[in-house]
């Protein structure tokens, strides 16, 4: 199976990464960086596994960079088998009760929303047709349980409410899928 990991150069990108690759899959690991010292780890995995791993220039918010790369992957392999939608951030430190809405920093809030919603809408936007080309495509989306809407729990307000917008986003996608017969997944991280 061929598949598209995004936020692959470190956490748990680079282990699905690790995952996939001792499993026979071919990863394309997909990253807003592809130099420095966060692609120690995904080099020495390229030369281990030069066959099976490609590493793809793709910064999720720069919707050129993603068309790009779709554009580059349907030319070169005319379809993927799965896409984990993985790249994410969490730029805030946790706030105490009470100051999430008059101290909420509104730059840190759209940052959030392009990198964790826009981005991954973007990337199902390029790639969905080579996923559709597949005879088992799937889609799982990496979210967090901080967006839960429990009163209790994380008390990130900017990276709750992006989580919570990319959860929708999810969960429409999964509605629409279904519809069609073409399976997706929906699973969270514990953050």
């Amino acid at each position: 199976m061929l598949g598209l990991i995004t936020g692959a150069n470190r956490g748990l990108g680079l282990e699905l990464v690790r995952l996939g690759l001792a499993q026979g899959d071919s990863i394309l690991a997909a990253c807003r960086n592809t130099d420095g010292e966060q692609m120690t780890e995904l080099l020495t995995l390229k030369t281990d596994y030069p066959e099976f791993l490609e590493i793809l220039q793709m910064d999720v918010t720069k919707e050129e960079e993603v068309k790009e790369a779709a554009d580059k992957v349907r030319k070169k392999y005319g379809h993927i088998d799965f896409l984990i939608n993985n790249a994410g951030v969490l730029f805030e430190k946790m706030k105490m009760p009470g100051d999430c809405i008059r101290d909420l920093d509104i730059d840190m809030l759209r940052r959030n929303l392009e990198v964790n919603v826009v981005g991954t809408a973007l990337v199902c936007k390029y790639f969905i047709e080579q996923l559709y080309r597949s005879v088992c495509p799937c889609i799982m989306d990496i979210t967090s349980e901080a967006a839960h809407l429990s009163p209790k729990g994380y008390n990130y307000p900017a990276y709750s409410m992006s989580k919570y917008a990319a959860n929708m986003r999810s969960c429409r996608l999964s509605i629409w899928e279904r519809r069609h017969r073409r399976p997706t997944a929906f699973w969270h991280s514990s953050t």
